[in-house]
Protein backbone atom coordinates (compact mmCIF):
# COMPACT_ATOMS: atom_id res chain seq x y z
CA UNK A 1 0.00 0.00 0.00
CA UNK A 2 1.50 2.98 -1.04
CA UNK A 3 -0.51 5.53 1.00
CA UNK A 4 2.23 4.23 4.05
CA UNK A 5 5.29 6.72 3.56
CA UNK A 6 8.36 6.55 6.00
CA UNK A 7 6.71 8.88 8.36
CA UNK A 8 3.01 8.88 7.83
CA UNK A 9 0.23 7.61 5.99
CA UNK A 10 -1.14 9.60 2.92
CA UNK A 11 -2.95 9.05 -0.08
CA UNK A 12 -6.17 10.39 -2.22
CA UNK A 13 -9.67 9.71 -0.27
CA UNK A 14 -11.24 7.19 -0.81
CA UNK A 15 -9.32 5.29 -3.59
CA UNK A 16 -6.54 4.65 -1.79
CA UNK A 17 -7.29 6.06 1.98
CA UNK A 18 -10.66 4.79 3.36
CA UNK A 19 -12.19 4.34 6.71
CA UNK A 20 -12.05 0.94 6.45
CA UNK A 21 -7.82 1.50 6.16
CA UNK A 22 -8.43 4.38 8.75
CA UNK A 23 -9.98 1.84 11.21
CA UNK A 24 -7.59 -0.79 10.48
CA UNK A 25 -4.96 1.57 11.44
CA UNK A 26 -6.56 2.63 14.89
CA UNK A 27 -6.87 -0.94 15.76
CA UNK A 28 -3.53 -1.41 15.03
CA UNK A 29 -1.94 1.02 17.33
CA UNK A 30 -3.94 -0.02 20.03
CA UNK A 31 -3.14 -4.01 19.37
CA UNK A 32 1.15 -2.75 19.44
CA UNK A 33 0.43 -1.02 22.36
CA UNK A 34 -1.91 -1.71 24.60
CA UNK A 35 -0.70 0.52 27.63
CA UNK A 36 -1.84 3.55 25.85
CA UNK A 37 -5.50 4.07 27.04
CA UNK A 38 -6.13 7.78 26.40
CA UNK A 39 -5.87 8.82 22.90
CA UNK A 40 -6.11 12.34 21.27
CA UNK A 41 -8.33 12.19 18.10
CA UNK A 42 -8.39 15.56 16.05
CA UNK A 43 -8.74 16.59 12.42
CA UNK A 44 -8.25 19.38 9.46
CA UNK A 45 -11.36 20.74 7.66
CA UNK A 46 -11.07 18.52 4.71
CA UNK A 47 -14.32 17.01 3.40
CA UNK A 48 -13.07 13.52 4.06
CA UNK A 49 -11.45 14.09 7.32
CA UNK A 50 -14.78 13.80 9.62
CA UNK A 51 -15.29 10.37 7.88
CA UNK A 52 -11.42 9.11 8.36
CA UNK A 53 -11.83 10.67 12.17
CA UNK A 54 -15.12 8.48 12.84
CA UNK A 55 -13.33 5.49 11.65
CA UNK A 56 -10.51 6.23 13.74
CA UNK A 57 -12.37 6.61 16.75
CA UNK A 58 -14.67 3.19 16.67
CA UNK A 59 -11.41 1.10 16.62
CA UNK A 60 -10.56 3.19 19.54
CA UNK A 61 -13.87 2.84 21.24
CA UNK A 62 -14.30 -0.81 20.61
CA UNK A 63 -10.68 -1.45 22.04
CA UNK A 64 -12.25 0.24 25.36
CA UNK A 65 -9.48 3.86 25.08
CA UNK A 66 -10.90 6.49 26.21
CA UNK A 67 -10.98 8.60 23.24
CA UNK A 68 -10.00 12.73 23.70
CA UNK A 69 -11.89 14.63 21.04
CA UNK A 70 -10.80 17.80 19.85
CA UNK A 71 -12.30 18.50 16.69
CA UNK A 72 -11.11 20.39 13.79
CA UNK A 73 -7.86 21.01 14.93
CA UNK A 74 -3.96 21.99 13.65
CA UNK A 75 -1.04 19.87 14.72
CA UNK A 76 -0.20 22.74 17.38
CA UNK A 77 -2.98 21.71 19.36
CA UNK A 78 -3.07 18.05 18.77
CA UNK A 79 0.53 17.43 19.83
CA UNK A 80 -0.21 20.20 23.09
CA UNK A 81 -3.13 17.86 24.27
CA UNK A 82 -1.15 15.12 24.51
CA UNK A 83 2.49 16.90 25.84
CA UNK A 84 0.23 18.84 28.07
CA UNK A 85 -2.11 17.26 29.64
CA UNK A 86 0.00 14.01 29.42
CA UNK A 87 -2.08 11.83 26.93
CA UNK A 88 -0.92 8.34 25.56
CA UNK A 89 -0.75 9.94 21.94
CA UNK A 90 -3.31 9.71 19.00
CA UNK A 91 -4.02 10.53 15.81
CA UNK A 92 -4.41 13.04 13.62
CA UNK A 93 -6.14 13.04 10.23
CA UNK A 94 -4.50 15.82 7.90
CA UNK A 95 -3.35 16.20 4.24
CA UNK A 96 -1.51 18.60 5.13
CA UNK A 97 -0.34 20.55 2.29
CA UNK A 98 -1.36 18.41 -0.39
CA UNK A 99 -4.21 19.03 -2.64
CA UNK A 100 -7.98 18.49 -1.68
CA UNK A 101 -8.68 15.30 -2.95
CA UNK A 102 -6.00 14.14 -0.36
CA UNK A 103 -5.85 12.95 3.27
CA UNK A 104 -3.56 11.48 5.95
CA UNK A 105 -3.16 10.16 9.58
CA UNK A 106 0.04 11.25 11.58
CA UNK A 107 0.39 8.36 14.60
CA UNK A 108 1.82 9.38 17.70
CA UNK A 109 2.11 6.95 21.11
CA UNK A 110 3.48 7.06 24.27
CA UNK A 111 5.47 3.81 24.45
CA UNK A 112 5.58 3.23 27.59
CA UNK A 113 4.65 5.06 31.29
CA UNK A 114 8.10 6.72 31.68
CA UNK A 115 8.73 7.94 27.77
CA UNK A 116 7.72 10.94 25.72
CA UNK A 117 5.15 10.57 23.66
CA UNK A 118 6.31 9.96 19.90
CA UNK A 119 5.24 9.70 16.34
CA UNK A 120 5.66 6.50 14.78
CA UNK A 121 7.83 6.02 11.90
CA UNK A 122 9.73 3.69 9.92
CA UNK A 123 9.84 0.15 11.15
CA UNK A 124 7.00 0.79 13.43
CA UNK A 125 5.15 2.13 10.66
CA UNK A 126 5.62 -0.94 7.99
CA UNK A 127 4.81 -3.05 11.27
CA UNK A 128 1.39 -1.35 11.23
CA UNK A 129 1.21 -1.48 7.46
CA UNK A 130 1.39 -5.04 7.38
CA UNK A 131 -1.19 -5.88 10.35
CA UNK A 132 -3.57 -3.41 8.44
CA UNK A 133 -3.18 -5.56 5.55
CA UNK A 134 -3.27 -8.69 7.68
CA UNK A 135 -6.89 -9.19 7.10
CA UNK A 136 -7.24 -13.09 7.56
CA UNK A 137 -6.61 -12.30 11.57
CA UNK A 138 -9.23 -10.39 13.07
CA UNK A 139 -8.94 -7.20 15.72
CA UNK A 140 -10.13 -7.92 19.08
CA UNK A 141 -13.77 -6.31 19.83
CA UNK A 142 -14.07 -5.70 23.71
CA UNK A 143 -18.09 -5.81 24.89
CA UNK A 144 -17.30 -2.99 26.82
CA UNK A 145 -16.77 0.40 24.95
CA UNK A 146 -14.36 3.14 25.81
CA UNK A 147 -15.63 6.41 26.06
CA UNK A 148 -15.51 10.16 24.51
CA UNK A 149 -14.45 13.32 26.19
CA UNK A 150 -14.72 16.36 24.19
CA UNK A 151 -11.90 19.23 24.70
CA UNK A 152 -11.08 22.35 23.87
CA UNK A 153 -6.98 22.58 24.52
CA UNK A 154 -7.27 26.16 22.87
CA UNK A 155 -7.47 28.47 25.74
CA UNK A 156 -4.59 26.75 27.90
CA UNK A 157 -2.71 26.72 25.07
CA UNK A 158 -3.12 30.64 24.26
CA UNK A 159 -1.37 31.11 27.55
CA UNK A 160 1.59 28.64 27.74
CA UNK A 161 2.67 29.82 24.09
CA UNK A 162 1.99 33.69 24.88
CA UNK A 163 3.73 33.28 28.17
CA UNK A 164 7.08 32.32 26.81
CA UNK A 165 7.30 35.23 23.86
CA UNK A 166 8.21 38.76 24.88
CA UNK A 167 7.92 41.10 22.27
CA UNK A 168 9.69 44.16 22.39
CA UNK A 169 7.00 46.49 20.91
CA UNK A 170 3.53 45.37 19.21
CA UNK A 171 3.26 44.33 15.54
CA UNK A 172 0.59 44.76 13.18
CA UNK A 173 0.31 41.57 11.53
CA UNK A 174 -1.35 40.06 8.67
CA UNK A 175 -2.72 36.03 9.29
CA UNK A 176 -3.52 33.92 6.01
CA UNK A 177 -4.85 30.34 7.22
CA UNK A 178 -5.79 29.47 4.23
CA UNK A 179 -8.76 28.30 5.09
CA UNK A 180 -7.32 25.35 7.42
CA UNK A 181 -7.07 24.04 10.85
CA UNK A 182 -5.40 27.01 12.15
CA UNK A 183 -8.83 29.04 11.52
CA UNK A 184 -8.38 32.59 13.65
CA UNK A 185 -6.77 30.63 16.55
CA UNK A 186 -3.14 32.62 15.24
CA UNK A 187 -4.98 35.96 15.84
CA UNK A 188 -6.41 34.93 19.37
CA UNK A 189 -2.76 34.21 20.10
CA UNK A 190 -1.05 37.73 18.76
CA UNK A 191 -4.03 39.42 20.19
CA UNK A 192 -3.02 38.55 23.40
CA UNK A 193 -0.10 39.99 23.17
CA UNK A 194 -1.10 43.65 22.47
CA UNK A 195 -0.89 43.24 18.41
CA UNK A 196 -3.71 44.70 15.94
CA UNK A 197 -4.48 41.26 13.68
CA UNK A 198 -6.23 40.91 10.39
CA UNK A 199 -6.78 37.13 9.54
CA UNK A 200 -7.24 36.17 5.58
CA UNK A 201 -9.33 33.30 4.92
CA UNK A 202 -9.52 32.13 9.19
CA UNK A 203 -12.83 29.72 8.30
CA UNK A 204 -12.70 26.37 7.91
CA UNK A 205 -13.10 24.85 4.18
CA UNK A 206 -11.74 21.59 3.03
CA UNK A 207 -12.23 22.84 -0.60
CA UNK A 208 -9.68 25.89 0.21
CA UNK A 209 -11.63 28.03 -2.07
CA UNK A 210 -8.95 30.70 -2.23
CA UNK A 211 -5.37 29.46 -2.91
CA UNK A 212 -3.66 25.79 -1.80
CA UNK A 213 -2.87 25.19 1.42
CA UNK A 214 1.25 25.02 1.05
CA UNK A 215 2.72 28.43 2.20
CA UNK A 216 6.39 27.06 1.12
CA UNK A 217 5.26 27.74 -2.83
CA UNK A 218 5.18 31.54 -3.93
CA UNK A 219 1.99 31.33 -6.30
CA UNK A 220 0.27 31.07 -2.78
CA UNK A 221 1.11 34.12 -0.84
CA UNK A 222 0.66 36.39 -3.43
CA UNK A 223 -3.22 37.47 -1.28
CA UNK A 224 -1.26 38.07 1.91
CA UNK A 225 1.55 40.08 0.30
CA UNK A 226 -1.15 42.59 -1.29
CA UNK A 227 -2.49 42.62 2.23
CA UNK A 228 0.58 43.43 4.48
CA UNK A 229 1.47 46.14 1.96
CA UNK A 230 -2.44 47.15 1.91
CA UNK A 231 -2.23 47.58 5.73
CA UNK A 232 1.26 48.91 5.93
CA UNK A 233 1.81 45.81 8.35
CA UNK A 234 4.89 45.20 10.28
CA UNK A 235 5.20 41.16 9.23
CA UNK A 236 2.62 38.54 7.70
CA UNK A 237 2.30 35.09 8.38
CA UNK A 238 0.88 32.15 6.33
CA UNK A 239 0.07 28.58 7.42
CA UNK A 240 -0.19 25.26 6.03
CA UNK A 241 -3.72 23.06 6.16
CA UNK A 242 -2.08 21.41 9.63
CA UNK A 243 -0.07 24.36 11.39
CA UNK A 244 2.81 22.70 11.27
CA UNK A 245 4.63 25.74 8.46
CA UNK A 246 4.50 29.40 8.59
CA UNK A 247 5.98 31.20 5.95
CA UNK A 248 6.64 34.86 7.19
CA UNK A 249 6.36 37.92 5.03
CA UNK A 250 8.09 40.93 5.47
CA UNK A 251 6.79 44.65 5.47
CA UNK A 252 7.95 44.77 2.06
CA UNK A 253 5.82 42.38 0.73
CA UNK A 254 8.21 39.83 0.57
CA UNK A 255 8.18 35.78 1.90
CA UNK A 256 11.24 35.66 4.00
CA UNK A 257 12.96 32.39 2.74
CA UNK A 258 13.58 29.44 5.06
CA UNK A 259 17.52 29.59 4.92
CA UNK A 260 16.70 33.27 6.35
CA UNK A 261 14.66 32.01 9.00
CA UNK A 262 16.81 29.25 9.88
CA UNK A 263 19.81 31.84 10.37
CA UNK A 264 17.79 34.15 12.50
CA UNK A 265 16.46 31.88 14.76
CA UNK A 266 19.68 29.88 15.28
CA UNK A 267 21.41 33.28 16.18
CA UNK A 268 18.15 34.00 18.77
CA UNK A 269 18.58 30.60 20.41
CA UNK A 270 22.56 30.62 20.31
CA UNK A 271 22.00 34.47 22.61
CA UNK A 272 20.25 32.28 24.83
CA UNK A 273 22.44 28.94 25.44
CA UNK A 274 25.27 27.95 23.01
CA UNK A 275 24.87 24.76 21.44
CA UNK A 276 24.40 22.48 18.65
CA UNK A 277 22.29 23.51 15.22
CA UNK A 278 20.68 20.37 13.86
CA UNK A 279 19.18 21.50 10.18
CA UNK A 280 17.73 19.56 6.41
CA UNK A 281 19.86 18.62 3.93
CA UNK A 282 18.73 21.54 1.68
CA UNK A 283 20.30 23.99 4.04
CA UNK A 284 22.38 26.83 2.83
CA UNK A 285 25.99 27.11 3.27
CA UNK A 286 25.82 30.96 4.57
CA UNK A 287 24.11 29.19 7.79
CA UNK A 288 26.99 26.51 8.32
CA UNK A 289 29.91 29.31 7.66
CA UNK A 290 28.43 31.50 9.88
CA UNK A 291 27.74 28.72 12.19
CA UNK A 292 31.87 27.42 11.70
CA UNK A 293 32.87 31.42 12.64
CA UNK A 294 30.78 31.24 15.84
CA UNK A 295 32.50 27.68 16.88
CA UNK A 296 29.21 25.97 17.00
CA UNK A 297 28.31 22.07 15.96
CA UNK A 298 25.40 22.16 13.05
CA UNK A 299 24.38 18.23 12.08
CA UNK A 300 22.60 17.63 9.19
CA UNK A 301 19.17 15.59 9.67
CA UNK A 302 17.08 13.48 6.96
CA UNK A 303 13.79 15.58 5.87
CA UNK A 304 11.26 15.05 8.42
CA UNK A 305 10.02 16.55 11.70
CA UNK A 306 10.48 13.07 13.49
CA UNK A 307 14.07 12.56 12.28
CA UNK A 308 14.88 16.47 13.17
CA UNK A 309 13.70 15.61 16.52
CA UNK A 310 15.26 12.64 17.23
CA UNK A 311 18.72 14.48 16.05
CA UNK A 312 17.99 17.45 18.85
CA UNK A 313 17.59 15.00 21.09
CA UNK A 314 20.39 13.13 20.49
CA UNK A 315 23.44 15.90 20.02
CA UNK A 316 21.45 18.18 22.79
CA UNK A 317 20.74 21.17 20.17
CA UNK A 318 19.08 24.11 21.37
CA UNK A 319 17.56 25.03 17.32
CA UNK A 320 16.27 22.76 14.54
CA UNK A 321 14.82 23.25 11.20
CA UNK A 322 14.18 22.52 7.90
CA UNK A 323 13.66 25.16 5.09
CA UNK A 324 10.61 24.03 4.44
CA UNK A 325 9.38 25.79 7.65
CA UNK A 326 9.36 22.96 10.04
CA UNK A 327 10.66 24.60 13.01
CA UNK A 328 12.14 23.50 16.63
CA UNK A 329 12.59 25.25 19.43
CA UNK A 330 14.10 22.93 22.33
CA UNK A 331 15.30 25.80 24.61
CA UNK A 332 11.57 27.39 24.84
CA UNK A 333 9.05 24.86 24.03
CA UNK A 334 7.45 21.24 23.65
CA UNK A 335 9.49 19.05 21.03
CA UNK A 336 7.20 19.25 17.91
CA UNK A 337 7.13 21.66 15.14
CA UNK A 338 4.42 23.99 16.23
CA UNK A 339 4.13 26.48 13.40
CA UNK A 340 2.17 29.20 15.22
CA UNK A 341 4.73 28.70 17.80
CA UNK A 342 7.78 29.34 15.22
CA UNK A 343 5.50 32.41 14.39
CA UNK A 344 5.55 34.12 17.86
CA UNK A 345 9.70 33.48 17.95
CA UNK A 346 9.67 35.05 14.72
CA UNK A 347 7.71 37.58 15.73
CA UNK A 348 9.94 38.30 18.13
CA UNK A 349 12.84 39.04 15.86
CA UNK A 350 10.58 41.11 13.81
CA UNK A 351 9.58 43.58 17.33
CA UNK A 352 13.30 44.36 17.80
CA UNK A 353 13.39 46.42 14.70
CA UNK A 354 10.93 49.34 13.56
CA UNK A 355 12.06 47.92 10.00
CA UNK A 356 12.27 44.02 9.71
CA UNK A 357 12.79 43.78 5.90
CA UNK A 358 16.25 45.65 6.97
CA UNK A 359 17.11 42.96 9.26
CA UNK A 360 16.05 40.30 6.43
CA UNK A 361 18.53 42.19 3.65
CA UNK A 362 21.55 42.55 6.18
CA UNK A 363 21.50 38.20 6.24
CA UNK A 364 24.46 36.62 4.60
CA UNK A 365 23.17 34.93 1.57
CA UNK A 366 24.16 33.42 -1.77
CA UNK A 367 22.39 32.39 -5.06
CA UNK A 368 20.04 29.22 -4.75
CA UNK A 369 18.25 27.67 -7.24
CA UNK A 370 14.21 27.02 -6.82
CA UNK A 371 13.60 23.68 -6.05
CA UNK A 372 13.01 21.42 -8.66
CA UNK A 373 10.96 18.28 -8.77
CA UNK A 374 11.85 15.05 -11.21
CA UNK A 375 9.24 12.94 -11.90
CA UNK A 376 10.48 9.47 -11.13
CA UNK A 377 9.11 5.84 -10.77
CA UNK A 378 7.79 6.08 -6.87
CA UNK A 379 8.98 2.03 -6.54
CA UNK A 380 12.40 2.54 -7.34
CA UNK A 381 13.38 6.40 -6.72
CA UNK A 382 15.27 5.19 -3.61
CA UNK A 383 16.39 2.60 -5.34
CA UNK A 384 18.16 5.11 -7.99
CA UNK A 385 19.12 7.20 -5.17
CA UNK A 386 21.20 4.36 -3.85
CA UNK A 387 22.82 3.73 -7.14
CA UNK A 388 23.82 7.45 -7.00
CA UNK A 389 25.56 7.41 -3.75
CA UNK A 390 27.38 4.84 -4.47
CA UNK A 391 28.42 6.07 -8.32
CA UNK A 392 29.68 8.97 -6.08
CA UNK A 393 31.69 6.89 -3.90
CA UNK A 394 33.06 4.96 -6.66
CA UNK A 395 34.25 8.41 -8.40
CA UNK A 396 35.76 9.84 -4.89
CA UNK A 397 32.91 12.56 -4.89
CA UNK A 398 32.91 14.32 -1.66
CA UNK A 399 28.90 14.27 -0.54
CA UNK A 400 26.93 13.76 2.31
CA UNK A 401 24.25 10.61 2.21
CA UNK A 402 22.31 11.22 5.40
CA UNK A 403 18.85 12.04 3.09
CA UNK A 404 19.88 11.49 -0.29
CA UNK A 405 23.22 13.11 -1.97
CA UNK A 406 24.37 16.57 -1.28
CA UNK A 407 27.49 17.11 -3.52
CA UNK A 408 29.81 19.63 -1.93
CA UNK A 409 31.86 21.84 -4.42
CA UNK A 410 34.74 24.30 -3.80
CA UNK A 411 31.94 27.07 -4.07
CA UNK A 412 28.82 25.92 -3.64
CA UNK A 413 26.47 22.03 -3.49
CA UNK A 414 23.97 20.09 -4.93
CA UNK A 415 21.20 17.83 -3.56
CA UNK A 416 19.04 15.12 -5.21
CA UNK A 417 16.82 13.39 -2.77
CA UNK A 418 13.57 11.30 -2.97
CA UNK A 419 10.79 12.89 -1.57
CA UNK A 420 9.16 11.11 1.63
CA UNK A 421 5.62 12.60 1.92
CA UNK A 422 5.03 12.76 -1.78
CA UNK A 423 4.93 10.02 -4.60
CA UNK A 424 6.87 9.76 -7.75
CA UNK A 425 9.42 12.22 -6.91
CA UNK A 426 12.74 13.21 -6.97
CA UNK A 427 13.91 16.59 -5.16
CA UNK A 428 16.49 18.60 -6.05
CA UNK A 429 18.23 21.75 -4.91
CA UNK A 430 21.36 23.93 -5.67
CA UNK A 431 23.17 26.77 -4.46
CA UNK A 432 26.86 28.92 -5.38
CA UNK A 433 28.13 31.76 -4.01
CA UNK A 434 27.99 33.40 -7.13
CA UNK A 435 25.56 33.28 -9.84
CA UNK A 436 28.62 32.02 -12.09
CA UNK A 437 29.42 29.04 -9.86
CA UNK A 438 25.19 28.15 -9.81
CA UNK A 439 25.27 27.87 -13.15
CA UNK A 440 28.08 25.83 -13.14
CA UNK A 441 27.22 23.69 -10.29
CA UNK A 442 23.70 22.77 -11.60
CA UNK A 443 25.31 21.71 -15.12
CA UNK A 444 27.78 19.49 -13.75
CA UNK A 445 25.12 18.30 -11.19
CA UNK A 446 22.58 17.23 -13.84
CA UNK A 447 25.36 15.49 -15.79
CA UNK A 448 26.57 13.37 -12.71
CA UNK A 449 22.49 12.31 -12.58
CA UNK A 450 22.27 11.45 -16.30
CA UNK A 451 24.96 9.02 -15.76
CA UNK A 452 23.25 7.00 -13.36
CA UNK A 453 20.07 6.76 -15.05
CA UNK A 454 17.77 9.52 -14.12
CA UNK A 455 16.38 11.76 -16.93
CA UNK A 456 16.55 15.68 -17.08
CA UNK A 457 13.89 17.09 -19.24
CA UNK A 458 13.83 20.23 -20.99
CA UNK A 459 11.57 21.23 -18.12
CA UNK A 460 14.14 20.83 -15.47
CA UNK A 461 16.84 23.24 -17.62
CA UNK A 462 14.26 25.60 -18.34
CA UNK A 463 13.22 25.63 -14.09
CA UNK A 464 16.82 26.43 -13.53
CA UNK A 465 17.08 29.08 -16.05
CA UNK A 466 19.60 26.80 -18.35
Amino acid sequence: MEIFRAYDIRGVYPAKLNTKVAWRVAKAIVEFYPKAQKLVVACDPRLSSPFLLKAVMNGFLESGKEVIDIGIAPDPLFYFAIFNYKYDGGIMISGSHNPKEYNGMTLNVRKSERSKPEDIILEELEKVKKRVLREEKEFERLTKRGRVKKINPAEDYVDYVTSRINLKRQLKIIIDSANGACGYLPEKVFKKLGCEVKTLYGDFDGTFPNHPPDPYKEENLKDIKEKVLEEKADIGFAFDTDGDRVAPIDNKGRRVLGDSCLLMLARQALRKKKGPIVHCMRVSKALLDEMAREGVKTYFSVSHHSAVIKKITQVNAVFGGEITYHLFFPLDYYLYDDALFASLKLAEIASQYENFSQYIDSLPSYQASPEVFIDFPDEKKFEIIANLQEYLRKNNYDFIDIDGARINFPDGWALIRASNTEPSLLKCRFEGETKKSLMEIEKKSLEIFQKVGIAITKKTYQELGL
